[in-house]
This record gives structure tokens, sequence and C-alpha cells, in this order.
């Protein structure tokens, strides 16, 4: 009875404590957002975007976003990034080539303190492979239940696999290349030229006939993610439309930096 009553007092103090935190309206601090993906065979980029206040009183500094001194560093130097306005920086330096396996990091000064992120860009995908590198899809017609035309079936889904030994993090996006690709579904309007799965664990991945919208030669692009990229896609509705709420590896600041790499396989979606 009375180690009941110690628990019990134990468990109202600390919800005591809990909504006494909760009541106290937390000191807003003017940190960046930053937002840069480093993959293999792209130039580096870097995005600077200001963390938006709630509060009427925040006060925010006074560093001009577009006019940081913006850095990247790996094992061969330190390379400046030029501002391309809006709160982007690009690496302009031929120096600075993207490699696998090699570890970057993010530096500038904001608000009086050093903002810094380290990443390393992970080996390319092994393996890649698809179960068919052309697909036959009559016409959809919205107006009719979305359903193909002529009496026609979903044809098998295309099947992508690859090595994953490690359990490291995968993503796939699916997009129309063809400049001259005509819609599937011919009741619709203007449709997403890409779509993308969610980061996964896998070594395999299946696109339904219907997830294409257009006729014509796609890339499958399979990305190998470091885990930053896969907890940000959880925590943002499974986009980086947010980054202010994702749990971050930046310094000093929010949002993500993170290394990237691909493998692509191609696939022509013809009408039957």
């Amino acid at each position: 009875m009375k180690h009941t009553k110690i628990i019990a007092a134990i468990i109202i103090f600390i919800i005591w404590v809990s909504c006494k935190k909760e009541s106290q309206k937390p000191e807003f601090e003017d940190k960046p957002v930053i937002e840069s993906y480093l993959l293999v065979g792209s130039n580096a980029k870097v995005n600077v975007k200001h963390l938006i206040a709630f509060a009427s009183d925040a006060q925010f500094s006074s560093d001009d976003i577009d006019n940081l001194s913006v850095t990247i560093s790996n094992e061969s130097g330190t390379y400046s990034l030029q501002s391309m306005g809006s709160g982007s920086y690009a690496a302009t330096s031929p120096s600075l080539i993207l490699k696998e396996g090699i570890t970057y990091s993010l530096s500038l000064f904001y608000n009086s303190k050093n903002v810094s992120a380290v990443t390393v860009i992970p080996s390319k995908p092994t393996g890649f492979g698809e179960s068919v590198s052309t697909m036959s899809i009559a016409p959809r017609h919205s107006g009719k239940g979305g359903g193909f035309g002529g009496g026609s079936t979903n044809p098998d889904p295309v099947r992508l696999t690859w090595n994953n030994s490690d359990n490291s993090y995968y993503l796939v996006l699916a997009e129309v290349i063809d400049p001259n690709s005509k819609l599937i579904d011919t009741t619709a309007g203007a449709q997403p030229r890409a779509f993308k799965s969610s980061p996964n664990q896998s070594n395999t991945s299946m696109i339904q006939a219907r997830q294409f919208q257009y006729y014509g030669m796609h890339r499958l692009i399979l990305y190998h993610l470091n885990p930053d990229y896969a907890n940000l896609y959880g925590n943002t509705s499974t986009n980086s439309t947010n980054l202010t709420n994702s749990s971050t590896s930046v310094v000093n600041g929010a949002g993500i930096f993170t290394g990237i790499n691909s493998d692509t396989v191609l696939i022509n979606i013809q009408r039957l």
C-alpha cells in the first residue's frame, strides 16, 4: 500500500511538471532551415530558409539570407558556395566533385552562431534490375470508373529488385522523360509526370500499371539514402516542405544535409 501511494505521488508530480512546461510559451530562437541533398554527379546546392515564427513579438536576425558565407568541406579542401538568390547557394568550383564514400561538412554563420552539418554519400545501388523493360497499357477513361478501355485488364506490375545486405534505406522514383508523351487517361487533365515510393529497407519494389499516367519512355531511379532522409520523410508527411519539424543533425539550425546515390533503368510504356 505504501509503495502504491509513492508511485501515485510520483505520477502526479510528473503530470504536474509536464503541464507546467506545456503552459510555458517557448522562447523563439531564430535559426536557419537547411535543405541540401548531395547527389553523385550533380552540383552541390544548399537552400537556406527562414524559420517560421508564430509569435508576433519574435526577434529575427538581421543577417541577409542571400549574403551568407556558405562552405562545404571534404578531405581535399573547403569550397565556397555562390549565392543564387532566394536563399539558394551552389558550388561553382569544378574541384568540388561529389563522390560516394566521401564525408562532406557544411558550414555557415547565422545569428552569431556557426551552423554546421556532416554527411557521407552512400554507395551506388548494386544489382538493380527490372522484370520488364516494356509495358503495354490500354487507354483509361476516368469518366467511366477509371478502368481500362477495350475490355483490357491491368498488366502485371513491374518488379524492381536490388541488393540490400545491410538493410539500407532506398526509394524509387519514376518519371516520364519522353517530351512527346501522351496521357494514358484520355479524359483526365494534366497529371504529375513523376511519382515515388516511400523510403524502405527492402530489396524490392512493385510498380502497378495504374501508377503510370503517360505513355512513352520512363526513367526508374533507385536512390540509396542515409537514415536521416528516411526520418525526415516520415516526420513531414512524405515530403520535405516542412523541414522545421524534423529531427535534425544540423547544429544550430533545422532541416537536412544528406548524401544520396542512385542507379537507373528505363521502361517504355506503350499503348495497347
